[in-house]
């Protein structure tokens, strides 16, 4: 039996192209930061968390990570640790640059995403979305693990 609407069924090749690549991750553009890591768990009541990511950019040349963002929590900083005289200060970091071929890598205790403002607690087992706005590739849009602790030495303290 014939199909009811062959010019629909003919045009099913394109549909199915154009749904392929509209699905498709920010990640997939070839110019595009790759990003990957995980944000810590937090306790019910509590309005600040953690995350640490490693991004990776193949060039060319450098990009600069401009803005973070998440529907979790009210608001998303890049904040840096560091020790002077035996005294741990924690202050805020601008955008900071990732050269082609060398990892951007947030650690505990050094460059991190302050989360705050949480809107429910974080809870171990689930992911945190997260929307990276870069200077020259745009939004990615990513979702890291939430756990307690680092998941291998590429993020650890």
């Amino acid at each position: 039996m014939p199909p009811k609407y062959p010019q629909i069924v003919s045009l099913l090749p394109l549909f199915v192209a154009i749904g392929t690549a509209l699905a498709a991750p920010a990640h997939a553009r070839p110019d595009a930061p790759q990003v990957s890591g995980w944000a810590r768990a937090t306790v019910a009541g509590q309005q600040m968390a953690a995350a640490y990511l490693t991004i990776r950019y193949a060039g060319p040349g450098s990009e600069r990570l401009l803005e973070v963002t998440s529907t979790a929590a009210k608001r998303v900083s890049l904040h840096e640790t560091r020790s002077s005289g035996g005294v741990v200060r924690m202050r805020s970091a601008g955008p900071p640059q990732i050269r082609a071929g060398e990892p951007l890598v947030m650690r505990s205790g050094g460059l991190h995403l302050m989360i705050e403002g949480v809107k429910a607690p974080l809870r171990t087992g689930t992911r945190l979305p997260l929307t990276l706005r870069f200077a020259r590739a745009g939004t990615v849009r990513v979702s890291v693990p939430i756990q307690m602790s680092a998941p291998d030495d590429r993020h650890a303290h």
